[in-house]
Parts: C-alpha cells; structure tokens; sequence
C-alpha cells in the first residue's frame, strides 16, 4: 500500500467491464482520492486493463475473472468483496467503493477519527435530453460533460473500514458495517444513464439478463427511451449547478 502521509491509507475498490471509453478518467479522478486501487476485470474483451494498468501504474492491483457467469446479481456483490479482502491484505485502513461511471464532488472526510466505520456519499442520477447529449471522448474529464440531473438522490455507503464490513448476501452495491455511520459531505455524479443513446441501450440488455425479475422488467420497460424530458421518477431535471442550489427539492429514492 502506498501511503501520501502519516494519514490512514485509503484503496479505492472497483469492478469494471469494458470500460475503455472512461477507464482511464476513473484511474485519475480516484487516485486522487486513494493511495492505491484494486480492480476486479469482469472478463473485459476491449482493451480496459491495459488502459488502467498504464495509467495506475503501481498504484493500481488487478483481479482478473476467470469467465463470465450469468448470475449478475451475485457476481456484482462477490466481486467487489474480493477486491476489498484484496485492500484489507494490502494493508487498507479504508476502503473507497466506487464504480467506473461516478465522479466525486468534494473532500474525503477525516479519518483518523475515533469509533466512526463508514461514512455515506450522495449519488444523484445524470440524464440525457435533445439540449444535453455531447459525446466523450478518451481524455475528457467525465465530470465536465454537460448533462441534466435528476433531483432523486440515494445515500450509499462508500467510504468504509474493511476489518468492519461484511458482503453477506448477493445484490448488494454496499457492504453491512459494523459500528457507527456518518453521511460526509460528498457528492456523487453518476453517469451510467447518460453516456450516449448506444449505451443506454446497452445498459438495457445487461440489466435484463441475470437479475431479479423486478430488476429485468424495470429496465426492460426503459429501452428506447433514452432522452429524457423528465427523471425516471416523473421530476424536472436540473443543471448541475441548478440542482445544487436547491437542496429543499433533494428527494431520497
């Protein structure tokens, strides 16, 4: 584990899956946060590795699956807590969960303070519309692409002590920690809905094969409808800025 001071060490943990268009953003927004990243490679057939390999250098591990299996709503969860036992052995004091599409806004919160074990980050949803639908390209900071957001927001615990957190059962985007929680200040852009038309529809096709029917039936009824006039939940869409200045109209989903 690489340390950047006398502070507690932080590894991002992460699992992708043809991610080339963004990987290499991912690697250099979360090292910016992280001392070092363990990645868990889902059978990746473009050339994802590589690119985070030669971008993380030595301060990135890689897990590398051994074949694509169809139960996805278990394998999210068994990936993401192989690659934190992977941090917990290198020596982590925290662990940084995050996905390739998400890009923090704002500071860690302290962590050499006592009897605290994880700490929640605010997601909030990016939408494609006819006025916001600029393509990325590899070198772009995803962060800047011009989007419209959803005032819907869920708290997920990111930030976490891995000796206290336990993946217990399948489906799961965060781990059961023990001991005492805090929502920290930071915020979190998602743009797994908002990438391009193609990838929506994409994300329509995996997340109708291998997950519960509840989950299938949701994205089944999404195809097609990639530009949004309105959030998936019925609510205006905001700029960033916009949606930032009105924290009264937050609604947690």
């Amino acid at each position: 584990m690489i340390k950047q001071d006398d502070l507690p060490s932080v590894a991002g943990i992460t699992r992708v899956r043809n991610e080339s268009l963004i990987i290499a953003d991912t690697i250099r927004h979360f090292l910016g946060y992280c001392d070092h990243i363990v990645m868990y490679d889902d059978c990746s057939t473009d050339d994802t590795v590589e690119i985070a390999l030669d971008v993380g250098r030595d301060r990135i591990s890689l897990i590398a699956g051994d074949r694509w299996r169809e139960d996805r709503h278990g394998e999210n969860t068994r990936h993401r807590k192989l690659a934190q036992e992977s941090a917990e052995a290198l020596g982590a004091d925290w662990c940084l969960c995050f996905d390739a599409d998400e890009r923090l806004v704002g500071d860690l919160p302290p962590l050499d303070v006592g009897g605290i074990t994880g700490y929640t980050f605010r997601l909030f949803d990016g939408y494609l519309t006819e006025a916001r639908r600029e393509l990325y390209y590899p070198g772009d900071d995803l962060a800047e692409l011009p989007r419209m957001w959803g005032p819907e927001y869920r708290d997920i615990l990111m930030l976490f002590r891995p000796d206290r957190a336990a993946w217990s059962r399948a489906g799961l985007r965060q781990p059961f920690v023990r001991g005492v929680k805090r929502r920290a200040g930071v915020i979190v852009k998602h743009y797994g809905k908002c990438m391009s038309v193609e990838q929506w529809e994409e994300a329509c096709d995996y997340y109708t094969k291998g997950f519960p029917p509840s989950f299938r039936q949701r994205w089944e009824a999404r195809r097609g409808k990639a530009i949004h006039t309105q959030s998936d939940f019925g609510r205006p869409l905001f700029s960033w800025t916009e949606l930032m200045g009105i924290p009264g109209e937050w609604v947690a989903i």
